[in-house]
């Protein structure tokens, strides 16, 4: 009866012990929330990053500025002084005629970057259409959004005039050129 001479009786032992229950059980509960809401924010964060590419990166980049003398195809940096894309997007540019920043900074993880030629509108001849030296192409463009680490369930896109192309794998056109014929049927599928 050493507990009796302490002060402590049977009850408030009683209660420590429930008290110690209920914090473990608790503690199991919150580990086991834990676990399962991983992977559903990992996919939640994924999906995230998804739609803020799309609606920054892709759907901004769809159609890049236009007027008199044709689409704008020098990089992608200028679409930022023409107010089209926001400057974060314009500093992931990797061959901007005019540098906002000293190196690119990735956007959400994505590089973009003006293609150096692009489809050919020619059903007639499939060479594509070189934009070497040009800053308007009257009828024509092509811009690479791509992972700066590519990797699984980051793919690149190739957005222009006539369709919107995708790689799963990331990897953007060898040179930054319109890939060829062959070259889109075995990587790149088009997005409807």
């Amino acid at each position: 009866m050493a507990f009796l001479a302490a002060g402590v009786d049977f009850q408030q032992m009683k209660s420590l012990s429930w008290g110690f229950e209920f914090l473990v059980a608790g503690i199991l509960v919150a580990a086991a929330v834990a676990i399962l809401a991983v992977p559903w924010l990992r996919e939640w964060h994924q999906q995230r990053e998804r739609r803020i590419l799309y609606h920054e990166l892709v759907r901004k980049l769809r159609v890049p500025d236009f007027n008199d003398e044709g689409f704008w195809v020098g990089d992608v940096a200028e679409l930022y002084r023409l107010g089209q894309i926001s400057r974060e997007v314009a500093e992931a540019d990797t061959a901007p005629l005019n540098p906002l920043v000293p190196t690119p900074v990735p956007f959400h993880g994505y590089y973009v970057r003006a293609l150096v030629s692009g489809p050919s509108l020619s059903a007639k001849d499939e060479t594509p259409e070189s934009f070497k030296g040009v800053k308007r192409s009257k009828e024509n463009f092509a811009i690479c959004v791509y992972p700066a680490v590519p990797g699984p369930r980051k793919p690149a896109w190739i957005l222009h005039r006539l369709a919107e192309l995708r790689r799963d794998d990331g990897l953007p056109p060898p040179g930054f050129a319109f890939p060829s014929d062959l070259e889109r049927r075995q990587h790149w599928g088009i997005v409807d």
